[in-house]
């Protein structure tokens, strides 16, 4: 039995699945996806089948899918074996004569096999003489091994020539640039900015983007990673140590994917914030060149340009092409600024959940857990615009009053610096609110502590001293049946992170929110946005298409190479993956299940044949992993058994195989339940949202 798991799962809203499987355009991409699994399974059993007949064992059955009470989509019969194609398609099965995978039936096929007409007239002085001499049981200890492993090492084989394949067609790759930092986040904590490059993780050189996945699954939590960065204007290069965190159920360091200057090709939709406002429009596949007349060659370089640009519209420069063949066109396009959306209400200041290295926070003394109370003998006020506020105040010095658990209240003098960055607010979890000018994150909870008085929460009834437990962003439809919101409780103030996404949302769009007052009682209110005269967002709305580069070898050898490596890395991924798993440093929501597998194949083959062959690739590493662990019913359960046997010179006990073989069987059950469970949000894979 195979089963099918994924260690990666971005989950997609099953009308947005269900509406892309209908288009046409879509079919092919999903026969691709159903030939590309089908074979990797395909690889898997092959394997079994062809050691089996090679040791002149009688195989009954080869089967993709399961024929669970016969039910099938078709078969046929050639030779001694049924070929066919099961209608349950969850893996496949090789099916020997003396063998069977099903505890309840297990007797009765090691009873056929003893009864076989094949049996030699008399018994011969051999370990196997009750059985057929083509069962499997019949075999060698070392046969039956080479049968059962048989599977898994074609499974490795095609994930290194799926691998040899993607790179010798080349595949894109994203780079190691860094477009932001999650707040709070390592990769914050050790001060890593728009802009910065890594050179190598844990001493591996020149890495792409999905190698940070592989370097912090595998890499040593408690110890931590080691990062090489050069940043833009230095020559030298820095290596820091980061601790991955979990806030987000996985091993983490906080570091988002890079940008390029180029507008993605589709924008039917159109951009968000004011860049969807820009004169004359922006149009898809636009490539940003200068900003007001200065140019910008990197993300990095626009996002500085923009921050010290804040409140003024801004003149880009834009290189369009007509079609693919024609020449660049220079047109300039004036963006206006994107004043900040606010519901008018101020939540609480918390807690500092994390202070940078070599920040202002950090030359004053302040430290994780303290609270800004004061700032220059005034309220703190709002800390969502604690940084803009700060920011007009930059190379001043600022005397903050913070509150320290077990301390009396101290004053600090801190210098705010300048920012040339963006820092990232939006990711659910990450619950905290950054302020760059002094480097801290800042916990902020969904308790109100203020209210504007003309403001839209103020109209829609919010008091001071209430609570905001949850909310939902309506787009004009109202909420979706189902959407559970954003969580907004003590546990998980997202508070940040809704702002962050308000930035975005449509101008007539809503926020609904669940209110509790201070007696108990709940209610939900619907509010509408407005924006804050001196507040604005930097980035505007500009959306960019990913930075890649081409990594292709350039000989057949090379590519052989590469895709060794390849494999070996997702090998190694899985088993780490499995690893942090049972060490709890990964949570079990984060598994995938069939449905989520085809997802994920799906969205491969819609990035290019390349990327879809690499997808194969670690299906199969994975599907070897996960089939040699040492759960009975599984190839590793079985090698298990038959480890015992060469050891001990006799097979197991019966009942005890039975036993243990009912238990891993329950046990698989269980586990497919689970993420399938999780597949269809019967069970969320994340609490907090």
């Amino acid at each position: 039995m195979e089963l099918m798991t994924s260690s990666v799962t971005l989950p997609l809203a099953a009308a947005n699945w269900l509406e892309w499987i209908a288009q046409p355009s879509s079919w092919m991409v999903i026969l691709q996806v159903a030939g590309g699994l089908g074979f990797v399974i395909f690889v898997h059993e092959l394997g079994h089948f062809l050691v089996a007949k090679a040791c002149g064992v009688k195989v009954e059955k080869f089967f993709l899918g399961f024929d669970v009470g016969g039910l099938k989509l078709l078969s046929f019969r050639r030779g001694e074996t049924e070929y066919g194609i099961g209608a349950l398609p969850l893996g496949g099965y090789v099916k020997m004569l003396g063998q069977d995978d099903n505890p309840a039936a297990a007797a009765e096929e090691a009873e056929r096999a003893r009864l076989s007409g094949d049996l030699p007239p008399e018994p011969v002085d051999e370990p196997h003489a009750p059985w057929d001499p083509r069962s499997y049981p019949a075999q060698t200890v070392p046969e039956r091994m080479a049968i059962i492993s048989a599977g898994v090492i074609m499974n490795v084989i095609f994930a290194v020539l799926m691998a040899a394949w993607a790179y010798g067609r080349g595949v894109r790759e994203l780079t190691c640039t860094i477009s932001a930092v999650r707040t709070g986040g390592a990769a914050w904590q050790a001060g890593l900015r728009t802009g910065d490059d890594i050179t190598a993780i844990a001493g591996r050189r020149d890495p792409v983007f999905k190698d940070l996945q592989q370097g912090v699954t595998l890499g040593d939590l408690s110890r931590g990673i080691e990062f090489t960065i050069r940043r833009p204007g230095e020559q030298a290069e820095r290596t820091v140590l980061l601790r991955p965190d979990k806030e987000l159920g996985a091993p983490t360091v906080g570091v988002i994917s890079p940008c390029s200057l180029t507008l993605p090709p589709d924008l039917s939709a159109g951009l968000p914030g004011s860049a969807g406002l820009a004169q004359p429009p922006l149009a898809g596949g636009d490539t940003v060149r200068a900003i007001d007349g200065a140019a910008v060659r990197t993300y990095a370089e626009l996002i500085a340009a923009l921050s010290g640009r804040l409140s003024a519209p801004v003149r880009l420069t834009v290189e369009r092409r007509a079609d693919a063949g024609s020449a660049p066109q220079s047109i300039d396009i004036e963006v206006p600024p994107q004043r900040r959306r606010t519901l008018g209400v101020t939540m609480t200041a918390s807690t500092v959940r994390a202070v940078q290295a070599d920040s202002p926070a950090a030359a004053a003394g302040i430290r994780s857990g303290d609270r800004i109370l004061e700032i220059d003998g005034a309220e703190a006020g709002d800390p969502l615009t604690l940084d803009d506020r700060l920011r007009a105040r930059v190379g001043e010095h600022v005397s903050i009053r913070i509150g320290r658990e077990g301390e009396a209240d101290r004053t600090v003098d801190v210098v705010p610096r300048e920012v040339r960055w963006r820092d990232d607010d939006s990711t659910p979890a990450a619950c905290v609110a950054s302020v760059p000018s002094l480097g801290i994150a800042l916990v902020v909870d969904a308790a109100v502590s203020a209210v504007d008085a003309d403001g839209p929460a103020a109209r829609a009834g919010v008091r001071v001293g209430e609570r905001i437990d949850r909310a939902w962003l309506l787009d004009g439809r109202d909420r979706v049946a189902g959407d559970k919101g954003i969580n907004l409780s003590a546990a998980t103030p997202n508070w940040p992170a809704l702002m962050a996404r308000l930035q975005f949302v449509g101008p007539d769009d809503m926020v609904r929110l669940a209110v509790t007052a201070a007696d108990g009682s709940r209610r939900d209110v619907d509010v509408a946005p407005t924006t804050e005269a001196d507040f604005f967002v930097v980035d505007r709305g500009l959306v960019f298409e990913p930075l890649t580069k081409m990594v292709e070898a350039p000989t057949i050898a090379t590519a052989l190479q590469m895709g060794l490596r390849q494999a070996g890395g997702d090998l190694r991924l899985v088993y780490g993956f499995l690893g942090k798993l049972f060490r709890r440093d990964i949570n079990p929501r984060l598994v995938g299940g069939p449905i989520e597998i085809a997802k994920q194949a799906g969205r491969s083959a819609q990035e290019g044949f390349s990327r879809f062959l690499l997808f194969l690739a670690m299906l199969s590493a994975n599907l070897a992993v996960v089939n040699f662990l040492p759960i009975p019913v599984l190839d590793g359960g079985h090698m298990v058994f038959l480890a015992y046997e060469l050891v001990f010179r006799r097979p197991p006990s019966e009942r005890v195989v039975v036993a243990l073989s009912y238990l891993g069987l329950a046990l698989l059950l269980s586990m497919m339940l689970f993420v399938f469970f999780l597949d269809l949000n019967i069970i969320p894979r994340f609490a907090n949202q």
